[in-house]
């Protein structure tokens, strides 16, 4: 500890988009400062450095080369963990937290945290990495984490009820407290039925499937004399193939891609259901923010079925059809949100406190 704080390097990677970077902010935003410090460590500059400089224009922010190029990451993180004399690292990279815990043990990192924040992709390329690289990842914390049980089970195996659950929090009253539905979809210049997406444009989120499935329920609905409408808000790899496939349907004016927001409660305001058509995942995020501002939502049958919490979600296999058949019903919003999040531990606040209390209790088990 240093003038009675507990040091704690954080381990981002790629905190350009993503839940993973937005969880560890909430965390840093509502965590007890006097008691804790964090260090982050990002492989690039990006708005999450302003985000957090915002907070505190003190924090740090530590740049490493990707871990992908492992051969360079490791030495820099080693000597950095070194330099900076850290109580514990917290390493938010899954499998890839192979390489940065065994960098913290190199430097005597005394308590070092794998922190899973997904599951396996099915049919990924880089599937069989991890699975190389997931027992290493183990072996070298101290300590376990995940986003929820069905992460902590991937990673962690047998021993998963040994992984502290963390979930991922948010400010639920940001959220709850919008304008109607119809008040907001008029401030934005909406109308009719609207979907969205919030997120990265990557393989993971499968959004040229929800781009299919969209385009033959518009389709239907214009046959009746309805208007929907898809938001697609977020950036990534596939933005320019998303912009071209867009264009082949008759239906492109209806599907507006739009940037990343510091302000996405104003578009869950609008939207009439949330659509998560994911191939994999961890505990998103941005489920957890739809489900506070009571938007409907609808999950591939590969989301976690933890994220779930309002009666109204539904879970859908991965076929247009069942999509195109779900987005002809009436999506009615959820009452009593808050309440029910809260219940379920996604205050940030309260899961704030809870993770400060616990850095202090390991952190001085170690000490």
């Amino acid at each position: 500890m240093t003038d009675g704080k507990v040091k704690i390097a954080q381990v981002v990677g790629n905190a350009a988009l993503g839940g993973v970077s937005t969880c560890v902010f909430n965390y840093f935003k509502y965590i007890d400062r006097s008691k804790v410090q964090f260090d982050f460590y990002v492989y690039a500059e990006s708005g999450f450095d302003e985000k957090i400089r915002a907070i505190d224009p003190t924090a740090r922010i530590f740049y490493i080369p990707s871990l992908i190029r492992f051969h360079k990451a490791v030495p820099a993180m080693i000597k950095l963990f070194r330099q900076n004399g850290y109580d514990a690292v917290h390493s938010h990279m899954t499998t890839l937290s192979a390489f940065v815990l065994y960098a913290a043990k190199r430097a005597k990192v005394p308590v070092r945290i794998c922190h899973a924040h997904s599951v396996a992709a099915p049919d990924v390329d880089h599937k069989f990495v991890k699975k190389i690289l997931r027992p290493f990842a183990v072996r070298y914390a101290t300590h376990y984490m995940a986003c929820g049980t069905d992460a902590a089970k991937y990673m962690y195996k047998k021993h998963w009820q040994d992984a502290v659950i963390l979930k991922n929090a948010i400010e639920l009253e940001r959220f709850a407290n919008v304008p109607e539905r119809e008040t907001a979809k008029e401030a934005l210049g909406l109308e009719g039925k609207v979907f969205g997406f919030l997120g990265r444009f990557v393989y993971q989120k499968n959004l040229f499937f929800l781009i299919d499935s969209f385009a033959l329920a518009a389709t239907l609905a214009s046959k009746f004399g309805r208007n929907y409408t898809l938001l697609l808000i977020g950036d990534g790899e596939d933005k320019t193939r998303l912009e071209e496939y867009i264009r082949e349907f008759s239906c492109a004016d209806r599907i507006r891609i739009l940037p990343p927001t510091d302000k996405p409660e104003m578009y869950y305001a609008a939207i009439d259901a949330f659509c998560l058509p994911s191939r994999y995942e961890g505990l998103p995020v941005v489920a957890i923010e739809a489900q506070a501002a009571g938007v409907p939502c609808l999950f591939s049958e590969f989301v976690t079925k933890e994220c779930s919490l309002l009666p109204e979600n539904e879970f859908l296999t991965l076929r247009d059809g069942f999509w195109v058949e779900a987005m002809q019903k009436k999506f009615e919003k959820s009452p009593n949100t808050v309440d029910i999040l809260r219940a379920a531990g996604y205050d940030i606040c309260e899961e704030a406190a809870r993770l400060a209390a616990y850095y202090l209790a390991v952190c001085g088990e170690k000490s």
